[in-house]
């Protein structure tokens, strides 16, 4: 079975030697049949002319860290990655999320950015804000102490999954879930004063409650 690369790299290779034979001075002694023996030398420049586009396509594609394969590791240390919230081995995948969130970030300290910042790592969240109890509520509610206006709650699914995709290095695991890095990031871009609590619930109380 031809890959679509191999494909890809053929018809380029095709059009490569079309031109070159087009190319040719006029006369006999120059004949743009391709299955010529001049053709057939053509159509060894033309493969090595597809394959410096094709390479030089694969360099392009490095420019930009989600599509980075062979520049990944100067793009991470570029961006201070791993770091303390990588854990001890993270997957492909993990360390992928983790440089996109980096590379994205612009610093802020809504609701917005946070749940950017987690959907950027691969995580659904949302979340809940609390304030300090008042004179003249209703009895019978929860009380909360001054210290709950700097107090809000992160809801995330209990398993999050990072899948292997096509394309990604040998020996990876095909899927991992972890929420580690989800806490760690939060607790380093949140304000000194506040305080924040995880809660874990299955999906569809997360969706309740962004509701």
């Amino acid at each position: 079975m031809v890959s679509r690369l191999t494909q890809q790299i053929s018809e380029q290779a095709s059009q490569y030697q079309q031109t070159l034979l087009a190319l040719l001075p006029q006369g006999s002694a120059w004949p743009r049949n391709p299955d010529s023996e001049l053709g057939k030398l053509m159509a060894g420049l033309a493969e090595e002319l597809a394959r410096i586009d094709q390479r030089a396509l694969e360099v392009l594609n490095e420019s930009h860290p989600s599509q980075a394969y062979e520049t990944f590791a100067e793009w991470e240390e570029e961006y201070g990655l791993p770091d303390p919230c990588s854990g001890a081995n993270p997957s492909f995948q993990e360390r992928l999320a983790a440089l996109l969130q980096t590379y994205r970030m612009q610093g802020s300290q809504n609701r917005e950015f946070f749940i950017e910042m987690a959907s950027i790592m691969g995580y659904e969240i949302t979340i809940t804000e609390y304030q300090t109890s008042m004179y003249g509520e209703r009895f019978g509610g929860l009380y909360g102490g001054e210290d709950w206006a700097f107090t809000w709650q992160i809801n995330a699914a209990s398993i999050n999954f990072k899948t292997r995709h096509y394309g990604d290095p040998w020996g990876e695991a095909y899927r991992t879930w972890s929420n580690q890095r989800l806490e760690c990031v939060f607790n380093r871009l949140k304000q000194a004063h506040t305080h924040l609590i995880f809660s874990y619930q299955s999906e569809e109380v997360v969706n309740e409650l962004s509701g």
